[in-house]
């Protein structure tokens, strides 16, 4: 307590520091309000005020969830494709497992007795179709797909190509290194029916989530109104407004819930319900003059995976243990103007004797995107103060608003502006000695006391020098000799 005492005691007896007085120094500036008493403009100000505060909260914070943090989530995907079965998703390794193809005389892209046979064997015209027909080859899930990390082609259409090795080419060059003996043309039968399985899991570590596509719930975005997208909204009784707090709707756009395994609960879609979300049919035209079907040129799809936690007015989701729910929305961007082929080698007799495979198809590459959400009291802080400079430009409006617009303008101008002195005065006076500033403050009736620059400012107040005609004089309030200074953003020294 003495320490403390003393401390208070030598600065409260502070009067000068380095030879200045110590209520100079240590001056305090505090900001000088005009406080005008008319209720029109404070009831502007204040209306305005709560607006911008019911858009801060309710908007911002409330709707927008702008008090959580968001990170992005680190996500791992694995695809795969599988025959049609019987029972639907069995596992084709089951002995009770059978597969169910379609009759080749049920699919109007295969060739069939009733189609005419063009002059390589492989291909047909057929009265039903415009593009030209294939011989349809069966494959199963596995030999009809490439698979690749985050990425897999579904075969729809393979040219194969048996080739030997030309034995005549050595030291002397070489014409022509590989000799195609045959060729076979095949489209890739029921390719509609096959099933693509989607596994995937997110994480965390900030955020300290993590989670399995088992434990989130998905939806499959239907993001168009196309006459197929119409369909297939109305034929699944699962479509929805939205993918959380939705509706049961019948009509494009829609959100589907996926099918699932039995035994895993991964989610799987059969191949035609991807195309029709997509709006598409392979027996569509591939792209302007092509003169081929999405089947024969096959396409690119990029498969976004959506992932959230949060929703507006709502915060965080929970499920009923209280866990962070997390929710994925699949969406299907395609461009069936970029057709898409991949190749292989089969070799038969290596390395004289191989098989080449240019293999057309939908190449599916998964794409992660959306952000995970939690409470962070850093991020509520910022954006409140944020926010709060939208308070200043209410008062800044209505500054404007009282000045220029209202019809008491002049008056409110009055209040609010302080016009300084003229300075040509200034730098008349500065010129002058001190013996000619005690005689103008003479003749004036001015006290003489002060420093020069107080005794410049009192002529100053007074008028300045007479020989000076002045547009706009510095205005002085009449009551109590108060000033009038500049609203709100004046500064006054407190000594």
């Amino acid at each position: 307590h003495s320490l403390s005492w003393n401390l208070a005691d030598s600065i409260m007896c502070c009067r000068t520091i380095f030879g200045y007085d110590c209520d100079d120094v240590f001056v305090y500036d505090a900001p000088k309000t005009i406080r005008i008493r008319d209720s029109r403009l404070g009831l502007l100000q204040y209306g305005m005020m709560l607006l911008i505060a019911a858009y801060i909260i309710v908007w911002q914070l409330i709707r927008g969830n702008s008090y959580l943090m968001y990170r992005s989530p680190t996500v791992s995907t694995r695809m795969s494709l599988q025959q049609p079965t019987d029972p639907k998703s069995c596992s084709p390794k089951d002995p009770n497992c059978h597969d169910s193809f379609k009759r080749v005389a049920d699919l109007p892209y295969c060739c069939t007795p009733a189609c005419t046979y063009k002059a390589d064997n492989s291909s047909c015209s057929c009265p039903w179709r415009r593009f030209t027909n294939y011989k349809c080859q069966y494959v199963d899930g596995v030999g009809g797909t490439q698979i690749y990390p985050n990425d897999i082609v579904i075969n729809t259409f393979r040219h194969e190509y048996t080739q030997e090795l030309n034995a005549s080419c050595g030291q002397e060059g070489c014409s022509k290194l590989w000799i195609t003996s045959g060729a076979q043309d095949r489209f890739m039968a029921d390719v509609e029916d096959f099933t693509l399985l989607v596994d995937h899991a997110v994480q965390n570590q900030e955020l300290g989530i993590a989670r399995t596509s088992r434990e989130m719930e998905g939806w499959l975005l239907v993001n168009g109104t196309h006459e197929l997208q119409q369909q297939l909204c109305s034929s699944t009784n699962t479509s929805m407004t939205a993918p959380f707090y939705g509706e049961r709707t019948t009509k494009a756009p829609c959100y589907l819930k996926p099918n699932s395994t039995d035994k895993d609960g991964l989610d799987y879609f059969t191949v035609r319900t991807l195309m029709m979300a997509m709006g598409l049919t392979l027996e569509g035209e591939s792209y302007e003059g092509s003169g081929h079907s999405l089947r024969y040129e096959g396409l690119t799809v990029t498969l976004k995976i959506h992932y959230f936690d949060t929703w507006p007015w709502h915060g965080v989701l929970r499920d009923g243990n209280g866990r962070t729910k997390v929710l994925y929305v699949y969406s299907l961007v395609p461009l069936k103007d970029n057709p898409y082929k991949v190749s292989d080698l089969i070799y038969s007799k290596y390395p004289e004797e191989r098989i080449r495979r240019d293999m057309h198809g939908i190449y599916l590459s998964a794409m992660p995107e959306g952000e995970l959400g939690i409470f962070d009291a850093q991020t509520l802080l910022l954006t409140v103060t944020t926010s709060l400079t939208l308070l200043a430009i209410a008062a800044t409006v209505v500054r404007y608003i009282a000045m220029y617009f209202l019809k008491q303008r002049n008056y409110y101008k009055e209040m609010l502006i302080h016009v300084s002195a003229d300075f040509s005065d200034v730098r008349d006076l500065e010129a002058k000695t001190d013996e000619e500033i005690q005689e103008i403050l003479k003749e004036k009736g001015l006290p003489r006391t002060g420093s020069r620059v107080q005794q410049i400012l009192s002529i100053l107040d007074a008028g300045g020098l007479s020989h000076h005609n002045h547009s706009e004089p510095a205005r002085l309030s009449t009551g109590g000799g108060a000033r009038l200074l500049e609203a709100g953003e004046s500064q006054m020294r407190l000594r």
